[in-house]
């Protein structure tokens, strides 16, 4: 899928080009590469029929039968809902009929979701308790743990998602008196970038104290002969201990996640890199604290995008029923 390319008989090369540019930044590039496998997908299932079938433009029968098969396949709903998307996107592309809005769609899909449900697996939250036990094994006089000390605390109490924690440069982080302002200038929920201030007040205790922890990082850094005074906030390390200058990818946090709560005694199974951003929402509920201070925090739009993180942290509320029934 290229967007925008088919505008190339009807512009000039250049603008042509500049359309293309514009139509891609309409979504993320991870986004387009998930789109372009899911439509390879759907082309080889449709190759691979009894009597081969048309991928763009499909029927409505077509793509009917092709989310049949991959919820009789195992498929989680959530990975069906993408691959209409992705074929809705390229019909959308090629100017012809979209066939994910017929009403055989409609009901196939329907009936996937009320047959095989579509509440997705979460992974476990890594609230305060947790993330202290994983960082009280790091030792500081290793980069790599210094890094990630201050990953982890950083993330954690800035809510941060994995795009917007390894998307942050260094001047995004700006130390005051009160603590860290950091900058996050595109998020998953504003695409067009107009950015969002997050507080990160001083810890009560300095091994867990996301402001400590980045300047150790910062610090750190400069000692090993790599100054953090320009670029990336979050870059890798080598294995002779020298600091890189290209960030890290939001994969990284997941991996760098896991190793540390394996090294803790905990399943890295159980825990990917958003278990930050759900242990601090989690953390937060349990604290207490207002849903409207937990979404300006976490950036939710919605207290209904929230309700799913909290829910867990306020199962035992003073007010749970359970606890006032005389047992």
């Amino acid at each position: 899928m290229v967007p925008g390319g088919q505008l190339g008989g009807e512009l000039a090369e250049p603008l042509a080009e500049r359309v293309g540019d514009y139509a891609r930044a309409s979504r993320s590039a991870a986004t387009w590469r998930a789109y372009d496998a899911d439509l390879r997908h759907f082309r080889a299932w449709c190759a691979g029929q009894p009597v081969a079938l048309v991928a763009v433009p499909a029927t409505a029968v077509t793509v009917a039968g092709y989310i049949a098969a991959l919820a009789d396949d195992g498929y989680a709903p959530s990975t069906i809902r993408r691959r209409l998307a992705a074929i809705s996107v390229a019909h959308q592309l090629a100017r012809v009929t979209n066939p994910t809005a017929a009403a055989e769609v409609s009901a196939v899909w329907n009936g996937i979701r009320r047959s095989r449900g579509v509440r997705p697996s979460r992974k476990a939250a890594l609230d305060t308790s947790l993330l202290s036990r994983v960082v009280a094994g790091l030792d500081d006089t290793h980069l790599a743990d210094v890094r990630d000390r201050a990953l982890l605390l950083v993330g954690f109490a800035g809510c941060l998602r994995r795009s917007e924690l390894v998307g942050l440069d260094t001047a995004d982080v700006v130390e005051t008196d009160d603590g860290l302002v950091v900058t996050v200038r595109r998020s998953k929920t504003d695409q067009e970038a107009a950015g969002a201030q997050v507080g990160l007040a001083y810890g009560s205790y300095r091994p867990t104290c996301p402001v400590r922890a980045w300047r150790g990082w910062v610090a750190a850094a400069a000692a090993a002969g790599t100054p953090l005074a320009d670029g990336p906030a979050f870059r890798g390390i080598n294995r002779h201990g020298q600091v890189g200058t290209v960030r890290l990818y939001p994969g990284s946090v997941a991996r760098i996640v896991q190793r540390r709560v394996a090294a803790a005694g905990l399943d890295p199974a159980d825990f990917a890199g958003h278990s930050l951003r759900s242990g601090f929402a989690t953390a937060a509920a349990r604290a207490g604290v207002n849903d409207r201070s937990i979404m300006r925090q976490g950036r939710w739009r919605s207290a209904a995008s929230l309700e799913s993180y909290v829910r867990a942290g306020r199962l035992f509320d003073a007010d749970n029923p359970s606890g006032r029934v005389g047992l």
